[in-house]
Order: C-alpha cells, then sequence, then structure tokens
C-alpha cells in the first residue's frame, strides 16, 4: 500500500465508531475473490492454478462458462473446459468477474427491507464499472479490467453501512432531506460519523485490495492530485469518478434521491475529458451493459441523444458548481479584511446594496441618454425562463404584460444574445419570434447581457414604447459599456454581501452567530414595539450535550449541532429569525407570532429533534438526544425590550431542565402568570 495513501485513509478507532460490531468481526471478502485477486496480480500463474480456484465456486463457473460461449467471442464451438475459458478470458476478466460475483451474493443479493434499495444500487455500481473499462481502454490504461473493479467497488462503503453501520444506510436515507441537507457525503459524515468513501477504502485496505482499486474508491469524490499516487493510480482515480459522474448524470445513481453531482477539477487534470466521445463512451457502455443487465434481471435508461446531450449540459452546470465552491473558500481567506472593510462601507457614500446600485445606474441611463423604461430581467434556468426584477421608473413594471417569459427554442436573437453574450435589437419584423416585444407593448426593444468574469448575470432591456422614439444601433454600443460596468458593480456587491453574511455566520452550524442574534433580535423587539405586532421568543439547550463529547468525542458533538441547526432552518420561516446561541444553545425569534403558536413551532421541533435522535440511538445508545426548549412572547406597544424576553426565556427553559429535560416551558410576560409546561 502506498504510504501517502495510507495516510489518507481513516483510523480503525474512527471506523469502528460508526460500527455495529469489532473490526476484525467482520467478514472479509469470500476466499476465492481474495485467492483469485492475489493470484491474477503474480507474474508467475498458470491458467490450470486459476481453473482450479474457479472451479470451487459454482457462481463463478457458471459465468465463466456462460461468458465464454456468449456470442461476444462468437466461438465455433462451445467452451466447457473451465482451464480453456481461462486463457480465452484473461486473468484480468476473471478477478473482475470474481469480484462481481461474489460481492452480488454476499452483500447485494439479500435485502428484505427495500429501503436501501441494492438492486438500484447494484445497477449503479455496475454501469461505473462497465463504463470505466470503456474509457481505461480509450485512455490506454494497462489494465482496463483492474479499472472494472475499481468501479465496481466504488461505492462499497455504502453496502458495509447498511449491512453493518450503528445507523445503517438505509436508516441515514430515511433522515437526509429532514434538515437543511447538504452533499450526500457530507451528511454521511454528520449523520453517521463517516463517509462512505473513506470507510470503502479502509477495508479495501484491510483485504489488501491492490492500491489503484483502493484509492479510487478513497478518493471518487475528493481531491486526489495533491497525495503522492502513481501516475497509473490517478489516472484509475479519475476514471472512476467520471464514470460516477456521468452515471448520476444519467438518472443511473446509486440511491433514490436528488443531487447534483460535483465534477472535481482534478479529474481533467489528469484526464483528457475535453477530447473524450461521449456518444461513443455511453454507446459502448450500453452494449456492455446488456449483458450484465440480462443475467441479473434489470434494465437501464436508454434514449442515447438525449443523454449524451444532458450528459453535456450536466458537465458544464457541475463545473460552474465546483467553481462556485472553490470561490466561497477563496472568501474565507479574505474575512480578515473585513473590519477594515466594513470601517470603509459605512463612512462612503458608494451604495453597496444591489438594490440602491440598479437604481442609481438606470437613473443615469436615463439622465444620459433618455430611454423611457429600463428593466432587468433575471435569468431562471431551470425554468428556461426570464424574471423582471427591477424596472425603472418603478411604477412602469405595473404595465408590463410578465409575471415569467419562457425562453423559446425559435427565439433566434434572444438566444444569439443569451449564447455569444452580445446585445441585440428586437424590431416589430420579430415579432412572430420573440414574445417579449408583446409583453412590453413596444414596438422595438434593445437587449444588452450583463456580464462579468465570462458569465451573464442578468439582461438589461431598454425601450421607447411611451415616446416611440426610435432606439438606434449605437445606443447599443453604449450600453454594453454601461453593462459591463454594471455587471462588475453587482458582482462586487455580491461579494461584500458574502463577506458580510460570512461574518454574521456561525462558523460550524451556518445559521447567525451570537453578536449577529443580538442585533437582529434587538431590532425586531424594536419593530415589533413599534408597529404594536406580537413577536416570540425560544432559547433550545441539548439535554446533557456534555456526555456527548466525553462519551464519543467532539467531533461527534459537532456533527449533533450542525444537524440540529439543519433542523432548526429547514422547520423556521424565511421571516423567522434563528441562530447559535453559544455552546450547544440556540435561540429563535418568530416574528408576528403569538405565544400559542410559538408553543406549537416549539412542540414540533422539539418532537423533529427528538425523532432525529431515536436515528442517531445507533450511533449514540448511551446518549439519547433530545432539546429543552424554554419561549416566551410580548405583544402590543407596551412588549418587552429584548433583554426582559432572553430573561423570561432563559427561565422558562430553566424550568424544561429542572422538570424533566425534553419538554418546552413557557413564560408569559403579563403579571401573575407562571411557567407552564406545554407537554
Amino acid at each position: 500500500m502506498n504510504r501517502n495513501l495510507n495516510q489518507a485513509l481513516p483510523s480503525r478507532q474512527e471506523v469502528a465508531k460508526a460500527l455495529k460490531k469489532e473490526v476484525h468481526e467482520l467478514p472479509t471478502l469470500p476466499v476465492v475473490a481474495l485467492k483469485l485477486l492475489k493470484l491474477t496480480s503474480q507474474d508467475s500463474s498458470k491458467a490450470a492454478d486459476l481453473a482450479k480456484i474457479v472451479e470451487t465456486d459454482p457462481a463463478i463457473a457458471a459465468k465463466v462458462l456462460r461468458l465464454v460461449n456468449s456470442a461476444h467471442y462468437g466461438l465455433r464451438r462451445t467452451i466447457s473446459s473451465l482451464s480453456h475459458a481461462v486463457v480465452i478470458l484473461g486473468f484480468s476478466a476473471i478477478r473482475a468477474m470474481a469480484l462481481e460475483v461474489t460481492l452480488f451474493e454476499q452483500l447485494v443479493r439479500h435485502d428484505p427491507a427495500k429501503r436501501f434499495d441494492r438492486m438500484y444500487f447494484w445497477r449503479h455500481c455496475l454501469s461505473v464499472a462497465e463504463l470505466s473499462k470503456v474509457m481505461a481502454s480509450e485512455c490506454g490504461h494497462p489494465d482496463p479490467e483492474e479499472v472494472y473493479a475499481a468501479g465496481l467497488l466504488h461505492d462499497i462503503g455504502k453496502l458495509i453501512l447498511d449491512v453493518y453501520g450503528k445507523i445503517s444506510y438505509r436508516h441515514f436515507l430515511q433522515g437526509y432531506g429532514k434538515t437543511a441537507a447538504g452533499p450526500l457525503i457530507d451528511e454521511e459524515k454528520n449523520y453517521i460519523g463517516i463517509a462512505h468513501d473513506r470507510i470503502g477504502a479502509f477495508f479495501c485496505n484491510e483485504w489488501k485490495i491492490p492500491a489503484g482499486i483502493t484509492a479510487a474508491v478513497r478518493f471518487h469524490h475528493g481531491h486526489f492530485a495533491a497525495h503522492l499516487l502513481r501516475e497509473r493510480d490517478k489516472l484509475v482515480c479519475a476514471i472512476v469518478a467520471f464514470a460516477d459522474f456521468i452515471t448520476w448524470t444519467q438518472g443511473i445513481g446509486s440511491v433514490q434521491v436528488s443531487t447534483q453531482p460535483s465534477l472535481e477539477p482534478d479529474i481533467e487534470q489528469v484526464l483528457p475529458v475535453a477530447d473524450l466521445d461521449l456518444k461513443a463512451l455511453l454507446s459502448a457502455m450500453d452494449r456492455e451493459v446488456r449483458a450484465v443487465a440480462r443475467f441479473y434481471d434489470f434494465s437501464f435508461p436508454s434514449a442515447d441523444e438525449f443523454r449524451t446531450n444532458l450528459l453535456s449540459a450536466s458537465i458544464n452546470i457541475s463545473r460552474l458548481n465546483t467553481a462556485h465552491l472553490r470561490r466561497q473558500e477563496e472568501l474565507n481567506t479574505k474575512l480578515r479584511l473585513l473590519s477594515q472593510l466594513h470601517l470603509n462601507l459605512t463612512t462612503t457614500k458608494m451604495p453597496f446594496n444591489r438594490e440602491e446600485i440598479i437604481e442609481e445606474i438606470f437613473l443615469a441611463i436615463h439622465k444620459d441618454f433618455g430611454f423611457d423604461r429600463i428593466t432587468l430581467l433575471q435569468i431562471v434556468p431551470k425554468q428556461r425562463s426570464l424574471l423582471p426584477v427591477q424596472c425603472w421608473p418603478r411604477r412602469e413594471r405595473k404595465k408590463l404584460r410578465l409575471a415569467s417569459l419562457a425562453i423559446r427554442p425559435d427565439d433566434a436573437k434572444l438566444l444569439v444574445c443569451l449564447r455569444e453574450r452580445t446585445p441585440v435589437l428586437l424590431t416589430s419584423a420579430d415579432e412572430e419570434k420573440s414574445p417579449l416585444l408583446h409583453c412590453f407593448s413596444a414596438e422595438e426593444i434593445a437587449i444588452i447581457p450583463l456580464t462579468t468574469h465570462n458569465r451573464t448575470l442578468g439582461l438589461l432591456t431598454i425601450d421607447n414604447a411611451a415616446s416611440g422614439r426610435a432606439l438606434l444601433p449605437t445606443d447599443l454600443s453604449l450600453l454594453t459599456i454601461v453593462a459591463n460596468g454594471l455587471g462588475i458593480a453587482l458582482e462586487n456587491a455580491k461579494i461584500i454581501s458574502d463577506l458580510k453574511e460570512r461574518a454574521e455566520l456561525d462558523g460550524l452550524t451556518g445559521i447567525y452567530n451570537r453578536g449577529t442574534l443580538d442585533q437582529l433580535m434587538e431590532a425586531a423587539c424594536r419593530h415589533a414595539r413599534h408597529g404594536g405586532e406580537p413577536i416570540v421568543l425560544g432559547i433550545l439547550d441539548v439535554d446533557f450535550f456534555k456526555k456527548f463529547n466525553d462519551t464519543y468525542g467532539h467531533p461527534a458533538g459537532d456533527s449533533i449541532l450542525r444537524l440540529i441547526a439543519g433542523t432548526l432552518k429547514k422547520m423556521s420561516r424565511p421571516t423567522d429569525i434563528v441562530g447559535r446561541f453559544g455552546g450547544e444553545e440556540f435561540a429563535f425569534l418568530l416574528p408576528a407570532q403569538q405565544l400559542q403558536e410559538g408553543q406549537q413551532f416549539a412542540e414540533r421541533l422539539r418532537r423533529e429533534i427528538e425523532d432525529l435522535g431515536k436515528l442517531l440511538s445507533r450511533r449514540f445508545p448511551h446518549c439519547p438526544l433530545t432539546v429543552s426548549i424554554g419561549i416566551t412572547a410580548s405583544a402590543g406597544s407596551s412588549g418587552a425590550f429584548r433583554d426582559d424576553l432572553l430573561a423570561m426565556a432563559d427561565q422558562a427553559l430553566y424550568q424544561a431542565k429542572a422538570t424533566g429535560r425534553n419538554k418546552v416551558c413557557f413564560s408569559k410576560m403579563t403579571t401573575g402568570q407562571g411557567i407552564c409546561a406545554v407537554r
């Protein structure tokens, strides 16, 4: 095993925490598969030796003979000798076949609960394996069957967790999405304590699987270029990761959840993705997979052209997603400049608010050019539509016959504007093919793309529908310069907004931190008093949280806090304020809510976290996850100040903890009312 790869594997202790049995108690790969792996990697091995091992497993022997006598090889006579079959198929093919059959027989076939559909999972693994083998041949890898085995095993960690995990993979999938769920592999860490790529690679190492295969299992979702792997092993990692990405985009994922796969930059450093014939790869994979599908009695999606187009689009989308994640990482390095930046922003007259920037630019355009109406359209990619977000003068927006406008395939000029990022002028001659003129009730419209860093942020439209004055081609050139400046200004505003947001959020949980909570709560209470509106404040405390840290370690405690924060975000309204108050305490503020409504929200929240705790009990058997919640409410112009509400909510929380925990208590602000439990 490569020492650098070994360092990327989890420790035995980390793996043991996620399993309901000791590591040494788990079964290894079947003896036949292990012997075949060892024998096929030795130069001195003979076909007769390999045949003897194959003979000991009827399932493998049957598939070997079935394959060698299939139409794929086109032999004139039937082969009945295993020794002869081994010579024809080759050592590597026998090794891959042995892994496939033994994995299926031992782990895949039996799944009575059906919550984690193992046949669905197996279809994904076989597709990744076949596609990996095709790409390996295309890229000149010396052993395509080794790459096939890597594809077959890449998600083995999910099966291990489903069979032997304290929280089985099927139970994880039940909980996934109940919180504000992130990428699947990140949520595995939060729920289970370890992700499938790490535990899968650990057991591949335990089973003495070749380094290239183990590396692909470990890195098919992550960075591998920085690790000191052999170039051959890096190629295996890249091929399997790309094959995994392709199958997800084609609707052949390993689990039935909606998730957008990411295309790691490391893949394209090793694999010539741009030079690959995607359609040919998919066709070759389909040919190989058909026989496998008949063997296992399931079907695969078809429609080659649709899949090829979908794949190309998915690659582009995923590149953008990954680039966005990288930019977010870069923003973290800029946080240290936030204090000075904040000072500069508060002392300058230049607006950094998006709406203010657009308003100011629109006024300048009107002043310099005298256009009647200026509109900003947002592009909605999923719906392939345009949405007006700002208009000058503001009253003109009401006159637009446009709630949302679909981007039609025959709208040639609009498509040119979007694809080539160039301004276009729509006139009455385009009315039949462009519904924009009708929506704006105009004879002609100029459309200018807002771009920055080779990205289109939106569309700027100009028209003179009221005055009827003609738009000139020179207007488009001048407006393009203005639009570029507006694009840069909006991008800078977004960066500043992101920096502010990062400074306002708790680094561990991603919700508001204590400082931001204090400011928002003060403002919300002041608004409630002046407007005579009710407001509810709640404080949530994790029961016996110290026991989680002491028993299972601080990383386990961190995952608990992230899951609770996710639950809070999932259950709250956009107008609600939720944040981490400090340590294991969280707070929520519910504007325009009465005490009874606050009680109902708090009780739903308590039950949801209690249900989450039941799921996590397999991972933390001696630490049931529950919370205690204290709430209070204020109403009318005589409403309390923030500090008063905090004191009352804290008093109610103390009562909840003192009377047994895992309950909601409330404290009314009116005189003479005591603290009451609502359970």
